[in-house]
């Protein structure tokens, strides 16, 4: 299996190369790099298109050339150009003839420093992606030799997040990380999992952390995964406080579980979208099921 990265001709920040990196060195993957080209269609007579197909080739050399210097030495990685008229559809083509077991994506240029945010090309990756994609936060630097330590699982009490949390279990017992189990509540409570007993703040998280443990644990034991699991949970006056509050280190990732719908195979739901946008660190979204 693969991991791809893809990176936009002209982009400047190495984000989703160094998490591309993580996550290829934490599973024992190889790497891709590509950066799609967009074609114009139909193809145009004119000598300013075709100048600026020229620039843009020349852009995603740039690029490429860039990503070699970047990426560690302690992998195998294979850089690609292609070109095709739509971004997505060029990424996607690449992830299904590469094999690939994730897609990686930096942060969109207009997101705030040190959180996640998806632009227009990783939104319409997701409607059709087949594979979890990963997003790094903007400016995410990681130091040569990391790995993924610790994965955390952003838990509802849907059958959907079961079935994540059983994955996620597998996947960091293969890659030899610790497993997480995180709840987040904004003041006044709006939570991601459902309704909290009311009463003082300290016994409202204490109540919902056991009450999360609980279900946690049935989860896994029916899942026949033997894993000792943390659970926190995560409150603030935001959703960026919310998941602050819960202590993050370097080598951590948060994963997502989305839904589909009719137009979309990832399906961001208004509190799972929030969190996206919260994380201080990388964040894998995969569907639930």
């Amino acid at each position: 299996m693969t991991i791809l990265v893809a990176l936009a001709p002209g982009e400047r920040g190495s984000s989703a190369l160094d998490l591309g990196a993580v996550l290829a060195r934490s599973a024992g993957e190889d790497v891709v790099v590509v950066t799609v080209v967009p074609t114009p269609w139909p193809p145009s007579p004119y000598r300013v298109d075709a100048e600026f197909q020229a620039l843009q080739e020349r852009s995603a050399q740039e690029v490429l050339d860039q990503a070699r210097t970047r990426m560690g030495d302690d992998l195998a990685v294979e850089y690609r150009v292609r070109r095709d008229r739509s971004v997505p559809a060029g990424l996607l083509e690449v992830a299904q003839q590469v094999g690939a077991a994730q897609v990686v994506l930096g942060s969109s240029a207009s997101s705030g420093y040190g959180r996640v945010s998806l632009g227009g090309v990783a939104d319409r990756l997701l409607h059709s992606s087949e594979v979890p994609v990963a997003l790094a936060p903007a400016g995410y630097v990681a130091r040569d030799g990391t790995r993924v330590r610790r994965v955390t699982v952003a838990f509802g009490r849907s059958d959907g997040d079961t079935d994540l949390l059983r994955t996620a279990a597998g996947v960091a017992d293969r890659i030899g990380a610790t497993l997480r189990v995180a709840c987040f509540a904004v003041h006044p409570v709006n939570v991601f999992s459902g309704a909290v007993p009311g009463g003082a703040d300290a016994l409202v998280a204490g109540e919902w952390r056991r009450v999360l443990q609980d279900d946690v644990d049935r989860a896994l034991r029916a899942g026949a995964v033997a894993t000792r699991v943390e659970t926190v949970v995560g409150q603030g006056d935001s959703w960026p406080g919310a998941l602050t509050d819960v202590p993050w280190a370097e080598g951590d990732v948060l994963a997502i579980g989305t839904s589909s719908s009719a137009i979309s195979r990832f399906f961001l739901g208004s509190h799972a979208s929030k969190i996206v946008r919260s994380s201080p660190v990388p964040v894998v979204l995969t569907a639930r099921g």
